[in-house]
């Protein structure tokens, strides 16, 4: 039985893990929320003054914030998808294969190389005088791209590489899972007279819709908060057409100004954002229930 004297001498052995987690979590956010408010700005004097809600009214008439927006959008409903998909056709062709073990390591590489070497890499592989990429397209007879001086061709890029780097990530989750799906049920419907695409579709996908949803989200929650990629190949370029909205809030706080006011805002907005989004598609894919957290 535990006495009192044990109970205090384990909070007294977690008090420090506690303080620590305050300092380095609590404060920061309450702190970024409270500046939210206010017309801080490092790079001025007399700055700090409570200005209510300006910030995040400045938001909306702030054409940069909102072509951030945009992409950040765009990388969700796009980059997102696409790596769920190909996961999925990767972590389901790949079984059985002579030297499946070779491909799967190969198949983890990107997700393993620091997004820093692997921006430099895709910056010159794109590079337009030099790079291998337009190389091959004036092999087929396509005129070389101009692949970060232009916004379309920019956005591509920088989703090319995003897909490149997290697409792995879904495949181990989903590879993972298929080999460890109950066996009983998949010889079963082999019995049954299911095999190849219809076991696939009819038995292993329905069993792996779960792990697919939680996957989709944690994707969906690291798009949000997309940084490295951009910094690493365009800086936001051309203009602001690849600025996602954490690394507009970066420069905003600390590239090319010191407005902590404004940049807290942001950050504000991207939590409050990322949050009604991560709810709504728990409820909408009721991931609860498929977990078997809910008896809804």
């Amino acid at each position: 039985m535990v006495t009192a004297n044990k109970k205090k001498i384990g909070l007294l052995m977690v008090l420090p893990a506690i303080i620590l987690f305050i300092i380095m979590t609590i404060y920061p956010f309450a702190y970024m929320i409270y500046a939210s408010f206010t017309d801080l700005d490092l790079s001025k004097a007399n700055t700090g003054k409570i200005i209510g809600l300006r910030n995040y009214l400045d938001i909306f008439k702030d054409q940069l914030a909102i072509s951030s927006i945009e992409f950040t959008a765009l990388m969700v409903l796009i980059a997102v998808p696409v790596e769920m998909v190909l996961g999925l056709a990767l972590s389901y062709l790949i079984r059985n294969l002579i030297g499946e073990k070779i491909l799967r390591a190969l198949f983890l590489i990107p997700m393993m190389v620091p997004a820093a070497v692997g921006g430099f890499g895709w910056k010159m592989l794109f590079n337009f005088i030099f790079g291998p990429v337009n190389y091959f397209l004036n092999l087929f007879g396509i005129q070389s791209i101009e692949w970060f001086g232009r916004p379309g061709s920019a956005r591509i890029a920088v989703l090319i590489v995003e897909i490149w780097q997290w697409a792995p990530f879904v495949f181990l989750i989903l590879y993972a899972a298929l080999q460890a799906l109950p066996r009983d049920i998949l010889d079963a419907g082999k019995v049954d007279g299911a095999g190849g695409w219809k076991l696939f579709l009819h038995i292993e996908l329905p069993l792996l819709r779960p792990i697919f949803y939680v996957t989709l989200l944690l994707r969906v929650i690291d798009v949000l908060r997309t940084f490295d990629i951009v910094y690493m190949t365009t800086y936001g370029g051309p203009g602001s057409a690849t600025s996602t909205w954490s690394f507009y809030a970066y420069k905003v706080t600390v590239s090319y100004g010191w407005n902590i006011g404004y940049g807290s805002a942001l950050c504000v907005i991207l939590i409050i954002v990322s949050a009604i989004l991560i709810n709504t598609l728990t409820k909408v894919l009721n991931i609860g229930r498929e977990l078997g957290l809910s008896k809804e």
